[in-house]
């Protein structure tokens, strides 16, 4: 399930919920190409890198979760 907003610090971004406490944030997007509420599949694009929020130039951050304490993402990549 997928959250989304625009923040101050983090601009236009993408928090899924992967259950289990398990959250990853997508940060700083140009533009967001899912709905709050949607459920979605491994591979879907969730939006296009930018530089909204409080950057300096364009990029992803990408951040987890787990229990609300976070994690070092690279724990998640095969």
């Amino acid at each position: 399930m997928v959250q989304t907003g625009n923040y101050f610090f983090n601009g236009n971004t993408v928090l899924v919920d992967h259950g289990q406490g398990l959250i990853s944030m997508f940060c700083h997007l140009s533009k967001i190409h899912v709905e709050k509420g949607q459920h979605i599949r491994q591979g879907e694009q969730l939006g296009l890198v930018g530089k909204t929020g409080r950057v300096t130039g364009a990029h992803l951050h990408w951040g987890m979760s787990l229990n609300n304490a976070r994690v070092d993402p690279q724990l998640f990549i095969k």
